[in-house]
């Protein structure tokens, strides 16, 4: 008989040996076992002690003397099946230190001009009213037809999210970042503009920080973080402090 199966749902070699020993002896003493199974004797108690803890193992005491059986072979899938109902239990607690492992740190790196769009269009799918949409702008790239387009459209299903969007730059490039809003558009927005340099293509939004780069080959880096998530807004909302409109 292969008895790596029993292995398998947990039982040790010798919880095994000794089992299918008790199967085969019946009702028997401690010094039968010891005698068919050729386990050390300051190991068999311990041994038996866990069998019966598993429900393989029972005894009854004849004039002081312990006489030890195994359970009927279907005590096994007993075994198995509150076995396997412990982990059930366990799982939507394993499934939110997942979720929570996720959250605290998560970096993914796109490439090409579409897996950027998909990332940003991606970034506020989920989102809510008056959720805080922060981006330090980028310069000339906006003017590239391609990358326009897409901020054009982008910036309307901003608005249509109802985002309290808030956009940083250098006032070197007030007038690039005018021509791409509409007064509407440009109204719906706030903008601010600084003397000083802004890191160019960085969005905070939720618990994610996007890190664009349109030059050469277009590249972004998503990082996923709570704790990084909150110093970037933090460090933007200092800025927004001082800046201009």
């Amino acid at each position: 008989m292969d008895i790596s199966i029993f292995e398998d749902i947990g039982l040790t070699k010798r919880e095994i040996k000794v089992y299918i020993a008790l199967l085969e002896l019946g009702s028997t003493s401690v010094g039968n076992i010891l005698e068919k199974t050729q386990i050390p004797s300051s190991k068999i108690y311990e041994i038996l002690r866990k069998l019966q803890d598993k429900g393989l193992v029972s005894y009854v005491k004849i004039r002081n003397k312990r006489k030890y059986q195994a359970a009927n072979p279907k005590s096994i899938l007993t075994f198995l099946n509150e076995k396997r109902a412990r982990i059930a239990e366990s799982i939507p607690l394993l499934l939110e230190k997942q979720k929570l492992s996720e959250r605290l740190q998560f970096v993914e790196i796109y490439e090409g001009d579409k897996a950027i769009f998909n990332l940003l269009r991606n970034l506020i799918e989920d989102s809510k009213p008056k959720e805080l949409y922060l981006a330090f702008m980028h310069g000339e790239e906006h003017l590239e037809p391609k990358i326009n387009l897409f901020y054009k459209n982008f910036i309307k299903r901003r608005l249509e999210k109802k985002l309290d969007i808030r956009l940083l730059a250098n006032i070197k490039i007030k007038n690039i970042m005018l021509k791409g809003y509409t007064k509407k558009e440009f109204k719906q927005t706030k903008m601010r503009f600084g003397n000083f340099d802004f890191p160019h293509g960085i969005t905070i939004f939720k618990d994610k920080i996007i890190i664009i780069t349109w030059k050469e080959k277009s590249t972004a880096i998503k990082i996923e973080s709570r704790q990084i998530a909150d110093e970037f807004r933090e460090f933007f909302l200092q800025l927004w402090k001082v800046a201009k409109e």
